[in-house]
């Protein structure tokens, strides 16, 4: 073979070699990048959230760094089965005011055949508060507060049970999220058809003492809560509030109107202060009756049963009561999505206030007592008593008109007014 020839092949050979190699070094290097940028973007193993770990989208939820979103709540993996799980209400990002679009006021339709059974709101702007039914049927409600735990859920549920009796529960939010009371809740609601209302998050909450996003979120919190293990979107109908304080709070009603309640639930009784022989002694068509969930509000509502069931009376719940449909639900709704609510109407107007009243408006009114001088520091608590009483008809005192300490409409104006009178002024 000519010895060109053989250089020619070998020249060739090498070109071919040449090109190879380079071509494995730009593999090589984009694996390396890859290998890189996959790690970076990998969740720790411990933290991989699906549909599964309660994440029906499958999208990744790191529980130390929840992602930033506007009002989101977040549930971590496995919280209802550890009980000691947390729910994190974001801060929202300021937005824009929306226009208000407050619901409609509630009307008297003499042709509904309820309209004389429920109760009617007594101020302009408020809800209906339910503490009886006027009716002559032989039908009660029993309510239980708070809902504790899964154990004494359950045993309130078999004692209606046995005496074919439907509740309407009002857990606390924190209740909802304990061990085991997903279950309980779902056996309460698909099985025996109890009614599941709103009791707010937190077992202590005082709405009226909030501001305006802790108090939204107290209510949502519980809500959402309630719908995550019913696994369904749930609509309560009703709010309770702790010890039944803030009941005239303005703001209060406004939020639940624009949210679809219908009001807040009082009772007629409190069968946790009664003794046992004296709970079949208040038997009448229409009332409420209140049980905290204790062993000892067992036996008292035992004793309720038994009278009701000797006098005939049957024991159902708040809707059927007073004659609501049940509580909307909606399936494949995915709650872990929902943004927290704000309140439309964010001017509420002035309305008059006495000794007594719990409201937002009363922390208000404490505020510029104290910014005016009538008021030491820091007596803004959302409670009309006599020190606030006092310091209003001081202010009265001082433009001239009757010293009364009720805050009406006209003070109010006064008091907030830009030249409103320091106490030291003369």
């Amino acid at each position: 073979m000519p010895r060109r020839t053989i250089h020619r092949r070998r020249r060739a050979q090498g070109g071919c070699l040449s090109f190879a190699i380079a071509a494995l070094a730009v593999v090589a290097l984009a694996l390396v990048v890859a290998i890189v940028v996959t790690n970076r973007l990998k969740p720790p193993a411990d933290n991989v959230g699906g549909a599964a770990a309660g994440n029906p989208d499958g999208k990744f939820v790191d529980a130390n760094n929840p992602p930033v979103e506007d009002n989101e709540m977040v549930l971590t993996a496995g919280q209802l089965g550890q009980g000691n799980g947390e729910i994190v209400v974001l801060t929202p990002s300021p937005t824009p005011e929306p226009e208000p679009t407050p619901s409609p006021e509630p009307t008297f339709n003499p042709n509904d055949p309820y309209a004389l059974v429920r109760p009617q709101p007594t101020q302009e702007g408020f809800l209906p508060i339910f503490t009886k039914a006027y009716i002559d049927e032989p039908k009660i409600a029993i309510t239980v507060d708070e809902c504790s735990g899964a154990g004494i859920t359950r045993k309130f549920a078999d004692l209606a049970l046995e005496y074919n009796a439907k509740l309407t529960l009002f857990p606390t939010g924190e209740s909802v999220m304990k061990k085991g009371m997903d279950e309980a809740l779902r056996y309460c609601f698909n099985s025996l058809e109890f009614e599941i209302e709103n009791r707010c998050f937190s077992t202590t909450a005082k709405l009226y003492a909030l501001n305006d996003t802790l108090m939204v979120s107290e209510i949502w919190k519980q809500s959402l809560a309630v719908s995550y293990v019913l696994g369904v979107k749930y609509h309560p109908h009703f709010l309770r509030l702790y010890g039944r304080d803030g009941e005239n709070d303005l703001r209060t009603h406004t939020f639940l109107k624009q949210e679809g309640y219908v009001g807040i639930a009082g009772w007629t009784y409190n069968g946790s202060r009664m003794e046992e022989g004296r709970i079949g002694n208040n038997m009448a068509p229409g009332n409420i009756y209140y049980f905290k969930s204790n062993n000892d509000d067992l036996e008292r509502m035992r004793v309720l049963m038994e009278e009701a069931k000797q006098q005939g009376y049957q024991m159902v719940t708040l809707n059927e009561l007073f004659g609501y449909e049940p509580n909307l639900t909606e399936a494949d709704v995915n709650v872990m999505t929902e943004e927290m609510p704000e309140i439309r109407v964010k001017n509420i107007p002035y309305y008059f206030m006495k000794t007594g009243d719990c409201t937002w408006a009363t922390n208000l009114l404490q505020r510029r007592l104290t910014d005016l001088g009538y008021l030491p520091p820091d007596s803004a608590d959302g409670v009309y008593g006599s020190s606030t009483a006092a310091a209003l008809s001081a202010f009265q005192a001082k433009l001239g008109m009757a010293a009364t300490g009720a805050a009406d409409v006209l003070t109010q104006e006064k008091l907030f007014a830009d030249d409103a009178p320091t106490v030291d002024e003369r």
